[in-house]
């Protein structure tokens, strides 16, 4: 069921993109900046996590590192990484309603998005990845909404929240503030 939901959320943000596309023609003379680089700071919230043998809702440590290439001004793709600088334990939830402990050792989260700017400020992302650490590999479905605030020549202050689906593991949300940089 949810892997059914995700392709189908999948398909339609692609299929919205590539409408939003067609009237773009007439920008090509415009100039915009197709790389984008950003770094930023967050916290990853993480329900079902043990701190001994207690559980609890837990905020950990992370960074996000990104890059961009614009095709137009409203439509990218881009690579963004991001790393939970603690380790943890976290109920893995398995197929058959089994629940099992899973230790994640500083994972990385990698995964290739797609970027939507319909106005100035907001942007809405959507991709896939994994997290990769000490034991198992994870697959992911990652979302994002950004808002961004140009600082000083094509550097943005953003704000970003985001929610990874990890498939038969388990999710997180992500709050986020850092700089990017447009050339």
């Amino acid at each position: 069921m949810k892997k059914s939901l995700y392709s189908s959320f999948l398909i339609l943000f692609f299929t919205v993109c590539s409408f939003a596309q067609e009237g773009e023609m007439e920008l090509e003379n415009e100039s915009f900046e197709r790389h984008q680089i950003g770094l930023l700071i967050s916290h990853v919230h993480t329900p079902n996590t043990y701190s001994g043998d207690k559980k609890q809702w837990r905020a950990l440590p992370g960074f996000s590192l990104y890059y961009n290439f614009w095709f137009n001004k409203h439509g990218a793709i881009g690579l963004h990484t991001d790393l939970i600088n603690e380790t943890f334990q976290v109920e893995k939830y398995l197929s058959s309603e089994e629940e099992s402990l899973l230790e994640r050792e500083r994972p990385i989260a990698p995964a290739l998005m797609g970027v939507y700017k319909p106005g100035e400020h907001f942007a809405f992302l959507l991709g896939a990845g994994g997290e990769f650490a000490k034991g198992d590999n994870l697959f992911l479905i990652r979302a994002e909404v950004a808002y961004t605030l140009e600082i000083h020549n094509r550097l943005e202050f953003e704000v970003t929240f985001g929610d990874d689906f990890r498939i038969d593991a388990y999710n997180t949300l992500t709050l986020g503030v850092g700089l990017s940089k447009s050339f």
